[in-house]
């Protein structure tokens, strides 16, 4: 209507602003060519394409990939850092790209692009690929490009000044650990607060808004935040990495368990993967927990659970665990980083 849009004036003792947020594509040349989608715009495409570059990496990216492949698709993941999920212990990041790899999936660390470029040959684009020493390049042809790193706040609309609630320079409102603005009857949860940006993340400050709001207090803390990301295989992880545990000045002990000496792993045909303790050598306290493998997503509860009572490498070595279970391994990676005696069965000796 030429009046424009219609408005419902609402008035609250209180406000919770969860207006989350959005992917951004980055300033590469050639980003707003026809076929350069984001995470959402991939959920539009009307077919799945024969050629996708994927930029990026991390959990968005990394997910993307492993389904286009799954669905057939010819998936090359380009990547700035090291390696993959590169926010998560490097190991498992490793670990996750040999699979790729294994699986048919191009994995190119270390590498950016540096532009895009309608297609020749019937490709509908080039995407130009660099490595990040700059001895490398190529072109490499592609249906879609999905750009799956960075991602803004939905918040420029929302008249916040007019409120007088305050956004730091990239648009996010800060929050106290009870999910107060700058103006305490408004809370903010969710992306927009700029923190972990996670779905049982932005539910958890909900819960503890609304029990704040309704005057039963409450206090969120982000020291053990389990993350999954649903690849194949899944990769999962709670609590420092093995760097993170060491820049902070721990004396780091760590261990890794193979799902390949479950027998339950081996009953699932899923033995790829391996569960990894960090943990203070001095007192045994477990400092982080990562997995990739079958149910990862599942088995880091136990994990936070872990975490956030303190246990040790000898609490969780000494709990018993149901056998044969896939929770198994998190109790031999404990015995493993404590020295202790494994049960793993001797490899058969090829003849």
């Amino acid at each position: 209507p030429a009046e424009g849009p219609a408005r419902t004036h609402l008035s609250s003792g209180h406000t919770i602003i969860a207006t989350g947020s959005r992917p951004v594509l980055p300033p590469v040349p050639g980003a707003d060519l026809p076929g350069v989608v984001t995470s959402d715009g991939a959920f539009l495409l009307p077919r799945v394409p024969s050629r996708i570059v994927v930029v990026g990496g991390s959990a968005v990216g990394a997910e993307w990939a492993s389904m286009f492949h799954a669905f057939g698709a010819q998936v090359t993941v380009v990547e700035m850092m090291p390696t993959l999920l590169p926010a998560g212990d490097r190991d498992i990041g490793r670990a996750l790209a040999r699979s790729f790899a294994k699986r048919g999936i191009r994995v190119l660390t270390e590498h950016t692009v540096a532009a895009i470029e309608e297609g020749r040959d019937g490709s509908p684009l080039q995407v130009h690929i660099t490595s990040t020493d700059g001895q490398s390049a190529e072109a490499v042809p592609a249906d879609v490009v999905l750009f799956g790193v960075g991602r803004r706040p939905n918040t420029e609309a929302l008249d916040l000044e007019k409120a007088g609630v305050a956004t730091d320079e990239r648009g996010y409102i800060p929050v106290d650990d009870q999910l107060r603005t700058n103006v305490p009857h408004i809370h903010a949860i969710g992306d927009v607060t700029g923190r972990l940006q996670l779905a049982h993340v932005a539910s958890h400050q909900g819960l503890v808004a609304a029990a704040v709001i309704s005057g039963h207090g409450g206090r969120v803390t982000y020291d053990v935040v389990p993350a999954v990301t649903f690849t194949h295989p899944e990769v999962a992880g709670v609590g420092l990495t093995e760097t993170e545990a060491a820049a902070a000045g721990h004396d780091v002990t760590s261990a890794r368990f193979p799902f390949s000496a479950l027998g339950r792993a081996h009953a699932f045909g899923a033995t790829e993967g391996m569960v990894k303790i960090v943990a203070d050598r001095r007192n045994g306290t477990v400092l982080g927990t990562h997995i990739i493998g079958p149910g990862a997503g599942d088995l880091i509860a136990e994990a936070a659970l872990a975490l956030s009572h303190g246990a040790t490498l000898t609490t969780i070595a000494e709990t018993i665990h149901a056998h044969p279970t896939l929770g198994e391994a998190t109790m031999e990676a404990a015995m493993a980083a404590l020295g202790l005696p494994l049960h793993t069965a001797p490899s058969p000796r090829r003849r």
